[in-house]
């Protein structure tokens, strides 16, 4: 039987899923590495919306790592995403954290 983590090490996008890996005794994640990063701190989300799209159009391709505590943050983000194109790679709404892929 081959080692499952094998596979892994040659995955050309290895830093896009922050997902637990679970191989028979085995846990762990994979990092999601950034380009760029911002912290919008309370920001509100109308004003956080505009000048994220910006930061997105000026980096297409590239990953940015999102600082937002504001509390419509956890919805309003990975809703912008999904309207936009850009990809939301993961999400911790509990640190704030978002990593998003500007769309090309």
């Amino acid at each position: 039987m081959t080692d499952p983590v094998e596979g892994l090490l040659h995955d050309p996008f290895p830093w896009e899923t922050t997902e637990a890996v679970r191989f028979a005794n085995r846990s762990f994640i994979v990092p999601v590495s950034h380009d760029a990063e911002w912290d919008a701190g309370d920001m509100g989300c109308g004003e956080l919306i505009l000048h994220l799209r910006h930061r997105l159009r000026a980096m297409p391709g590239q990953v940015l790592k999102l600082i937002a505590r504001d509390p419509g943050a956890p919805e309003d983000i990975p809703a912008y995403c999904r309207m936009t194109g850009n990809r939301l790679l993961d999400a911790q709404p509990d640190s704030g954290w978002y990593w998003i892929r500007a769309r090309d």
